[in-house]
Formats: structure tokens, C-alpha cells, sequence
């Protein structure tokens, strides 16, 4: 049984997004992870091939030892080459659009992809240079083992592959129109994620919050900006305490360390502590999952920047408004505002906030009226966006 506007917990979710956050802030783990894997197969190989007899190149095993120095010698500098190509993208999109769009950049496989293969091909040539050698001290062996070898060139060439991968990405990121595209993608996942498409209405007022004593919790937990509301803890607690749960901050607030997070109603026990805690998804800044506003809010920034009188380029924000009246036109007739967390029985057992239909087209058009009141081109497209 469900209601509108209500939603059910998912536990597995929940965990991939936390995962997912922690990923997001920890850049180094998957060039970790490369590099890692490139020493493995560096040690390893040499000895499969020792192993098992396999065929060996045409080529002296000199001949081998210098392609891999060359290769290790030729990544180390190629990183260097990839790390400026990505500063260099996420500098213009901050300094020209919005500072925003840097956290994007930093999430982005294309461009992960772009730091761990050069520094893992390093790593790789590097240790299966040492291992052919002393492989080849202890057989006597003067000629090149396939797999070793080829494995190193293939990561080569999979390395330039994913460095034209990465000069592209760095081209459409730099451009209005790849930023806009790559940016209403997302957010029209994350609209669907949200507030899943439904037939029914759903109206705010008829939120079950009952009456009685209320007990405030607050935050004793590092500070941070709210991600996402942990349903099923919020389950998990309800069914202990006995009461009604109400999250109080909405997605993309700052957090503060003793503010007030929940109020429980009709609370029968002592809350755990440590459970609050989890009900509450906490990042280190603010992202777009599972926060459609937050994609509103970047779109906004792109054009009120663009409308300042040190760009003034009205053109670029009549851009910005076309993915925003797409976002709207998405949102318009969902079930917004606060949505009510259902007990496997149907039973209401806490209410959620989040952004009602007002709140949605407030912040996507009433600064841009604002800062865009003297300009004819947002006039006009303003006009065509509320006909």
C-alpha cells in the first residue's frame, strides 16, 4: 500500500550513495587502484610467461628493456600534460560559469580514466622491467616474452585512446553548449530519482503529523551539507522510539554542528544517538544527487554570471533558461513537497522535505528576472518560456 508523495526505503541504494559521496571526495582511490593493479600485472606477467613457455617476440630482450623505459619515462611526463589539460577545463568552467561545475569535473570518469591510465602504464613498465630482468638472469633468456610485452603496448595505446577521450570531454566542458547538455542530462536523472512520475496528486496539507509531546534532536556530528535522507534508518528509528519522525533541514542545506535535525513525536523510548546520525547523509559540499534544485541552482548561476555587467553576454543566459524550462517542464505535475515515509504496512511513520512546485520555479526564474530586467533578449525568451 502507498500513498502519493510517499516513498518506501532502500537500503542497497542508500549504501551506493554513500559510497558514492565518499568517492567523490576521494579523487586519489581509483589512480590508487590503477597503479596498484599496473604493479601486479608488471610482477606478474614476467613469471606467467616463464611459466609457461609462451612464445617470445622477434625482438632482443635489450630491445624490450628500452621500450619500457621509454614508455615509463614518456607517462610520467604524459601525466603531467593530463593534469594541466584538466586544470586547465576546470578553470575556465569556474571562472566563466559557475564554481560549481568544478565538483562535476572531479566525479567525471572520462577524466579519471585520463589520470589513472598514464600513471599506471608508468607503473606497470616500470616493474615489469625489473622483473624481466631478473627473469632473465636466473633462465638466460636474451630474446622477449609476448605477453609481457604486448600487454605493456596495448596499455599504451589504450592510454593515448583514453587521453583523445579526455581532450574531448575537456573541449565540451569548456563550451557552454557540452556543459548545458552534459548538466540537463544529470539533473533529469536525478528529477526522476527524486520525484518519480505518478498519476496521483499529492497535496501538503494532508501530511499525518500527529499531535503530542515533541523531543528535538540535534547534530553532535561533524558539519556538512544534507546529500540525502536515509529512509530506512529513519524506519529503523521511528520503529524503536515509537514516534512520528520529521527531517527538518532539506536536501543541499548546510548543516551545523547542534542544530536542530529531527523532531519526534509522540516519542515512547530515548532515541538512539548514533542512529539519529544515520538518518542524515552528510557531504563535504553540495552535490546533485538526489537534489534536482541543485541543478537549477547551477543553470541560475550560469546565467545571472552571464547577465553581470562584467560579462554581459545575454546570450549565453537565453542559453541557461533553455535546460531550465526543460527541468520545469519535467518537474510541473509531479508529486513535489514534502513526501511521507511509509512502514511496509502503509502505516506513515515520518515526513521528508523537499522543494514544492513554488519553491522549484522561485529559484529558477526570479533571480534571472532580477539581474536580466533591463535585457530585451531575456524579456523575449522569459515571455516564450511562460506562454
Amino acid at each position: 500500500m502507498s500513498r502519493p508523495g510517499a516513498v518506501r526505503s532502500d537500503q542497497t541504494s542508500m549504501r551506493l550513495l554513500r559510497a558514492r559521496l565518499w568517492l567523490a571526495s576521494s579523487m586519489w582511490l581509483p589512480v590508487l587502484a590503477a597503479n596498484l593493479v599496473g604493479i601486479a600485472l608488471g610482477l606478474l606477467l614476467p613469471k606467467i610467461d616463464a611459466l609457461a613457455n609462451t612464445a617470445v617476440l622477434p625482438i632482443a630482450l635489450s630491445s624490450a628493456e628500452q621500450i619500457f623505459g621509454a614508455v615509463a619515462a614518456g607517462m610520467i611526463t604524459f601525466t603531467g600534460i593530463v593534469f594541466s589539460a584538466v586544470l586547465v577545463a576546470a578553470q575556465i568552467q569556474t571562472s566563466s560559469y559557475s564554481p560549481r561545475l568544478a565538483a562535476r569535473l572531479r566525479r567525471d570518469r572520462v577524466v579519471i580514466m585520463g589520470l589513472a591510465l598514464p600513471t599506471a602504464t608508468a607503473s606497470y613498465s616500470l616493474f615489469a622491467l625489473a622483473a624481466l630482468g631478473h627473469e632473465a638472469n636466473q633462465a638466460g633468456e636474451r630474446t622477449a616474452p609476448a605477453i609481457t610485452v604486448l600487454t605493456g603496448l596495448v596499455l599504451t595505446f589504450v592510454t593515448f585512446a583514453a587521453f583523445v577521450a579526455l581532450v574531448q570531454r575537456a573541449f565540451d566542458s569548456t563550451q557552454i553548449g557540452g556543459i548545458l547538455r552534459g548538466l540537463l542530462k544529470r539533473s533529469l536523472q536525478v528529477v526522476d530519482q527524486a520525484h518519480p512520475p505518478s498519476s496521483e496528486s499529492w497535496h501538503p496539507d494532508t501530511i499525518p503529523v500527529p499531535d503530542g509531546a515533541v523531543l528535538e534532536i540535534r547534530h553532535d556530528g561533524v558539519a556538512g551539507v544534507l546529500a540525502s535522507v536515509d529512509r530506512d534508518a529513519l524506519l529503523r528509528l521511528a520503529r524503536e522510539t515509537g514516534a512520528f519522525i520529521e527531517v527538518i533541514p532539506v536536501l543541499g542545506q548546510y548543516v551545523q554542528r547542534d542544530a536542530i535535525v529531527l523532531r519526534l513525536r509522540n516519542s515512547a523510548s530515548k532515541a538512539d544517538a548514533r542512529l539519529a546520525r544515520r538518518v542524515l547523509v552528510l557531504a563535504h559540499q553540495r552535490t546533485l544527487d538526489q537534489d534536482p534544485a541543485f541543478g537549477l541552482r547551477i543553470f541560475v548561476d550560469i546565467a545571472i554570471r552571464a547577465l553581470s555587467p562584467a560579462v554581459n553576454d545575454p546570450t549565453t543566459a537565453v542559453q541557461a533558461l533553455d535546460p531550465i524550462e526543460a527541468l520545469l517542464g519535467e518537474l510541473h505535475g509531479r508529486n513535489l513537497g514534502p513526501s511521507v515515509v511509509l512502514a511496509p504496512d502503509g502505516t506513515p511513520m515520518g515526513v521528508v522535505p523537499t522543494p514544492t512546485w513554488d519553491d522549484y520555479l522561485d529559484l529558477a526564474l526570479i533571480e534571472i528576472r532580477h539581474y536580466g530586467a533591463t535585457s530585451a533578449q531575456i524579456a523575449r525568451r522569459l515571455a516564450a518560456l511562460y506562454a
